[in-house]
């Protein structure tokens, strides 16, 4: 996985969790990458009971681990940005928002993670969602400020 798409997910998923009061906590990219090079060097050590916090940190399969997704929709089915592709985008900037392709863009792309729970038992479809996914994966652009910033006065 490219490691800024793979960061722009953590941030999404971040500010789902900010969003709820779930956490306080969104790392800068440069601390994302620190934790994620710890969390390498832990797996190729064997070292697998110590990632679990890590992982938890890092927000790693927040979208992608059906079962974790499922547990986690559970306790927030009552969020407003769950409603619809737009209703999700709130959570973006509007400079963001502006860097999409179209409106509702990335609420696509984020919500279509969603239906990976319900298809678990339907292995054609689980695998159809995914290959959907992973062609709103490569339309989507990274649309956070922290990869735009421009060096200025």
């Amino acid at each position: 996985m490219d490691p800024y798409r793979e960061y722009q997910d953590y941030v999404v998923a971040s500010r789902i969790l900010l969003a709820l009061g779930l956490s306080r906590e969104v790392l800068s990219l440069a601390q994302y990458a620190r934790l994620r090079l710890k969390r390498m060097e832990l797996a190729k050590r064997g070292w697998f009971g110590r990632l679990e916090s890590l992982d938890e940190r890092l927000r790693y399969g927040f979208f992608s681990n059906p079962l974790k997704l499922k547990e986690f929709l559970k306790r927030t089915a009552h969020a407003p940005f769950w409603a619809s592709p737009l209703a999700f985008e709130a959570l973006l900037f509007p400079e963001e928002q502006a860097r999409l392709a179209y409106p509702g863009q990335a609420g696509e792309y984020y919500l279509g993670w969603l239906r990976l729970p319900h298809l678990l038992m339907d292995p054609l479809a689980f695998e159809e969602a995914l290959r959907e996914q992973e062609a709103r994966a490569q339309a989507l652009p990274l649309f956070l400020n922290a990869f735009h910033r421009v060096p200025g006065p």
